[in-house]
């Protein structure tokens, strides 16, 4: 009916959820203040997880990536 996302952002890879982002398109703002927050400073690595939300079944399967920060 409509798409939609969350992302988990990670502590480490596998680790405990620190934040959970939602959105309504294939894209998410995570701001850095919240970065600030949640790590204490700028990581040089960000382990999250993606997953699709459907009506029928809630969360889909997550995808795990860990993204290099520049």
């Amino acid at each position: 009916a409509s798409e939609a996302y969350e992302v988990d952002i990670l502590d480490a890879p596998g680790g405990a959820v620190l934040r959970t982002l939602a959105s309504t398109s294939p894209s998410v703002l995570y701001a850095n203040a919240d970065i600030l927050a949640d790590f204490g400073a700028m990581p040089t690595t960000l382990s999250i997880n993606v997953c699709q939300l459907s009506a029928t079944v809630g969360r889909g399967f997550p995808r795990a990536v860990t993204l290099e920060i520049t």
